[in-house]
């Protein structure tokens, strides 16, 4: 275990270091008062301390080690609840949440991109708590985990387990070497990030603004500075950019970097890729139909005015990210059923978004196929591909598996919350909306309302929720089997 803890001592350092940055910049420029910027420096450089000791506590033998699975499995577990224990200090030091698992629950949103909140009026905190609520969305983006792949050599190991282990579907490499592939993946999207920020300034937006929104819409968060969201711009511009950055968030990000490198644009080539554009274009023009045929506020308005709505909010809970532009919550039931759908089943395999993802109900729904023909012709061999390949056995039921667990967790934790929820749809929703990483839900939960009215316990069991669908459930899991303890 000196490994697994040596290793989560780095995430544990660039955590404080991003902390303190942001502490320094909430003193200047954005001159906070001392209530907001000193809580985050000093929770800052108390987790620096912490990582320190930590490291110093925890000394590893001269050469390097490759990490095993079960090392990388622990570090991913064990990284990711350690970061969100420590990102919700700043929130609660600087008394602008005043519960620690209100703060629990803020940090697990922001780390693990999901973006429900429990702060019904974000415009009155202080900038640079909004600014460190951001952050977290950056570093959780393309998961801290790969970036701890990146400048795992300096801890004397390689880290190719960890990414297995912190995404199962995250996508092949785009370099020969995993700490390379982490370092190209982190390029790209720090390269989409800054192109973000500088188109959303363009679409004037403020500095500020274009700079939290761009870390929340790359990494598909969802954290606005505003408790209207998105609406509160009523930009089209601003409409447009983030739901075309929106949407690169969704896509796979070994894609992305092989466009850079001047290969072409694999994406059109890729299955799962099409599935995705496909079912998504189709949901917006039901959505769009729906609006004007049963919605009194589209009745009157132009078609280009609802299919903006309807686009906008479409690509923002496909991609998992839950920025809105309207109340979808006020949308008649058939269109709150197809985002419900649509972030059920998320973005594509090697992007930062949440869900089932694209692949997986592909391969489900080919398995369908496949059983409805055999009903029909028991003798025929019918293999089932993904991207030309035949998916084996194994695959096939750990996919199946997969998705069965992924309904199961929303059936169980609907279950826990319904005893503090107002109805079925507010305690589904919010089990759902959790898991697949989307912030908000519906009904209680719905864009126009926060997760604030949760007592203590749901809201550490839904931050529990957040990290078992950023890490896709399996990797929690594992930590309760006894096997997994035993040398």
């Amino acid at each position: 275990m000196l490994l697994v803890f040596h290793s989560i001592a780095y995430l544990v350092a660039l955590e404080g270091l991003l902390m303190s940055l942001c502490g320094i910049v909430s003193w200047y420029p954005l001159g906070d008062p001392s209530a907001a910027w000193q809580p985050l420096l000093l929770c800052g450089l108390g987790t620096l301390l912490f990582a320190a000791i930590l490291w110093a506590v925890t000394p590893l033998r001269k050469g390097r080690r490759e990490i095993t699975r079960r090392d990388g499995i622990a570090i991913v577990a064990f990284g990711w609840l350690l970061a969100c224990l420590l990102g919700a200090l700043p929130f609660l030091f600087s008394k602008t949440i005043t519960s620690y698992a209100a703060a629990f629950f803020e940090a697990s949103s922001g780390l693990t991109t999901t973006g429900s909140t429990v702060l019904a009026h974000p415009e009155d905190v202080a900038r640079g708590i909004l600014l460190w609520r951001a952050t977290t969305h950056l570093l959780g983006g393309i998961g801290v985990l790969v970036l701890l792949v990146a400048i795992l050599p300096l801890a004397g190991a390689g880290g190719s387990q960890i990414v297995r282990a912190e995404a199962p579907s995250s996508g092949d490499r785009v370099e020969p070497r995993m700490t390379s592939t982490a370092k190209a993946l982190w390029f790209t999207y720090l390269l989409l990030t800054g192109l973000l920020v500088a188109f959303l300034r363009i679409a004037n937006m403020s500095w500020f603004d274009a700079i939290c929104h761009a870390f929340s819409a790359i990494s598909t968060g969802g954290f606005s500075t505003h408790a209207e969201s998105i609406e509160f711009f009523h930009s089209r511009a601003i409409d447009i950019i983030l739901a075309v950055f929106m949407l690169l968030g969704a896509l796979n990000f070994s894609h992305h970097y092989r466009v850079l490198r001047g290969e072409g644009l694999p994406h059109v080539r890729h299955r799962e890729t099409l599935f995705y554009l496909g079912t998504l274009g189709t949901v917006i023009l039901l959505l769009t139909l729906f609006l004007r045929l049963f919605s009194p506020a589209y009745a009157d308005a132009s078609v280009l005015h609802t299919l903006r709505h309807a686009a906008f909010n479409a690509i923002s809970l496909s991609t998992t990210t839950g920025f809105a532009n309207a109340d979808y919550g006020a949308w008649p039931a058939i269109a709150q059923y197809l985002l419900l759908l649509l972030f059920l089943i998320g973005g594509v395999s090697g992007s930062t978004a949440g869900g089932i993802k694209s692949n997986r109900v592909l391969v489900l729904l080919q398995s369908i196929r496949k059983q409805v023909r055999l009903f029909l012709q028991p003798a025929a061999i019918l293999p089932v591909r993904q991207e030309r390949k035949v998916i084996p056995p194994a695959s096939l039921l750990a996919i199946f598996a997969f998705i069965l667990l992924f309904a199961l967790t929303i059936l169980v934790g609907t279950l826990v919350l319904l005893s503090v929820c107002p109805d079925f749809a507010t305690a589904a929703s919010s089990a759902a909306a959790s898991l697949a990483n989307t912030g908000p839900g519906f009904s209680a939960v719905g864009p126009a309302f926060t997760y604030d009215f949760f007592p203590p316990f749901q809201q550490v069991f839904l931050a529990l929720l957040m990290i078992a669908g950023r890490l896709e459930i399996m990797t929690l899991l594992v930590l309760f089997l006894p096997s997994f303890w035993r040398r």
